[in-house]
């Protein structure tokens, strides 16, 4: 059953439901089995408020203490101040369980916060969690899910800590619930030699017919973790408040094995893949676990070294340019947030993408078989680039003009210069060479192109450089038109001129024929005149993406050397 069927009176047995509040304390034990625990849970009829106490306090429960207790989700820490008493003041930081009415709970850890700010009505009562435990468990609150959560092995966001704010009902109440998850929390109990105090009360009134308790049924019921005192009014009303202590599932000992087998290699499973054993001059399959490996120092007889590259299919990188917010994709390198890096890969001649034996064992297993699903035998030797990095260890001779184009708009953005917009290193990462065969990829990667060179341009301030250097200009013209005319009236011939333009309109009509995916007869000649031209997308993209490169760098050279300086800075205090 769900949380808000103990904390509702149904339609149908509503006599039964008001008689048996005990039946929480079932639901409330059977919950502690989940994967999913209670924190705190502020509901109409159902209230669980849980802390950290120290598991030697319990040891066993003074269940007599405990129940003097008295636990306040507003509690917070705070700076007292102490005067009188025969006594010099005193000024010290109180924590929100320095005084909780026991013994036992004395110093424990809150873990759940309730706050508010008074006096402002749009921050609300809000919830935090005890930084204690999120910064221990590396939680970060993402407000857009609700809940405090964390980079999981395989790149994913896992949500540890959820936050429910139940909206109000027609009796006029709503409700909060804070879970986590319970191997979360037993690791940090284990850690911290704690245990779960729960303190529990759940009273299942109808209040237009509540006549009080002087008339119920009282008894109560104690076990070693588990003690409450309850109340029965048949058909009217029912209670039961108590405690109880919930333990961490492993022991110290037990976790620290458990990290030990985590990080033991040996422990690791490894796929298979097509690969190019240059060492034995020969195309083979071979695990890329390091025990079927070796290197050019140890130099084990018969095995691969961990240095053979495997090739796949260039759409292997399709997942990752897809999915920007999780994957970081360099020039030669994949970055799956803080999970895992494929340290190492590059795209040859025929298009293939490569990479190392070595670099491939080290991706979640997972991973590798999402790159096995892509592998294929060698069309043509790895690139010049990787042999020249990799294995001559010298500077590649190569030169890559969409990484040179790259390098040029970040240098523009460091300058801040009046006539340019900083694009940023997050929308330069999302730019890519597009595979050889797919015109959706290029179609994207045109976009993304035009976005991150030809959206750069300020009209605003080309306007009034333009206006400097005796040009005229159209009010309707775009950035490029107007770049166009500072050129001419700078000097260059309007031949000349639109040569130094071309290649950038080149791009920006393409985005505007590409735009939308549309199957229009523009989109179609464009692909075919790429694919006549050049013969693959990527060649295409490559030559414009070098074209743009030098527009840009003679358009730099130009507006610089016409005065075209840095944005003005604000006075301090403005």
């Amino acid at each position: 059953m769900d949380i808000l069927d103990y904390s509702s009176i149904p339609e149908g047995g509503r006599s039964d439901w008001l008689s048996n509040a005990v039946h929480s304390v079932v639901y409330l034990k059977e919950s502690y089995h989940n994967d999913r625990i209670i924190l705190y849970a502020s509901l109409p009829c159902f209230f669980i408020h849980a802390v950290l106490v120290k598991a030697e306090k319990l040891n066993p429960v003074d269940q007599k203490d405990l129940a003097r207790a008295h636990l306040d989700s507003a509690s917070q820490w705070t700076i007292e101040h102490a005067t009188g008493g025969g006594q010099p003041d005193r000024i010290y930081l109180a924590g929100p369980l320095s005084s909780p009415g026991c013994r036992t709970l004395v110093d424990a850890e809150q873990l759940v916060f309730r706050r508010r700010l008074e006096g402002v009505s749009s921050k609300g009562t809000y919830t935090e969690i005890d930084q204690k435990l999120e910064q221990a468990l590396d939680l970060h609150y993402l407000e857009e899910r609700g809940t405090y959560g964390r980079i999981d092995g395989r790149g994913d966001i896992e949500d540890v800590i959820q936050l429910h704010d139940f909206p109000k009902g027609k009796n006029g109440y709503g409700g909060h619930l804070v879970t986590v998850k319970a191997e979360s929390l037993s690791e940090y109990m284990a850690v911290t030699d704690t245990a779960l105090a729960i303190k529990f009360d759940f009273t299942r009134v109808d209040h237009d017919k509540f006549v009080g308790w002087e008339c119920a049924q009282r008894d109560e019921y104690s076990a070693p973790d588990l003690f409450y005192r309850n109340g029965v009014i048949a058909g009217n009303c029912s209670f039961v408040n108590g405690w109880m202590v919930v333990r961490p599932a492993f022991t110290k000992d037990e976790l620290i094995a458990r990290r030990n087998a985590q990080s033991d290699r040996s422990n690791r499973r490894h796929a298979e893949f097509k690969i190019q054993d240059f060492r034995q001059n020969r195309l083979c399959v071979s695990s890329c676990s390091p025990d079927a490996t070796t290197n050019y120092f140890e130099a084990k007889e018969g095995l691969p070294f961990e240095l053979s590259p495997a090739f796949f299919r260039v759409d292997v990188l399709s997942k990752y340019k897809a999915y920007k917010d999780k994957y970081q994709i360099d020039a030669r390198s994949i970055r799956c947030r803080s999970a895992w890096e494929l340290r190492s890969y590059d795209i040859n001649e025929a298009g293939q993408v490569h990479t190392y034996l070595i670099d491939l064992s080290h991706l979640p297993y997972e991973e590798q078989l999402y790159w096995q699903s892509f592998n294929e035998w060698p069309k043509a030797p790895i690139s010049k680039r990787s042999y020249e990095n990799d294995f001559k260890g010298e500077w590649t001779t190569e030169v890559d003009p969409l990484l040179e184009l790259k390098g040029r708009i970040s240098q523009l953005d460091a300058e801040e210069l009046e006539w340019w917009s900083p694009r940023g290193d997050g929308l330069l990462l999302t730019v890519h060479y597009p595979s050889n065969e797919n015109p959706s990829d290029w179609a994207d990667e045109i976009m993304r192109l035009d976005q991150v060179v030809v959206e750069g341009f300020r009209t605003k301030p080309l306007k009034a450089i333009a206006g400097n250097l005796g040009a005229t200009i159209e009010p309707s013209w775009g950035s490029l038109k107007i770049i166009e005319a500072c050129l001419v009236g700078g000097g260059f011939s309007a031949e000349d001129a639109k040569e130094v333009i071309s290649p950038l309109q080149t791009l920006h009509g393409l985005r505007s024929e590409l735009k939308a995916h549309s199957a229009g007869k523009d989109r179609i000649n464009s692909e075919r005149d790429a694919i006549r031209t050049f013969k693959t997308y990527r060649a295409h993209y490559e030559d414009l993406a070098g074209c743009c490169d030098e527009s840009l760098r003679t358009i730099v050279e130009f507006l610089t050397g016409h005065g075209a300086g840095k944005r003005k800075q604000k006075p301090v205090g403005v």
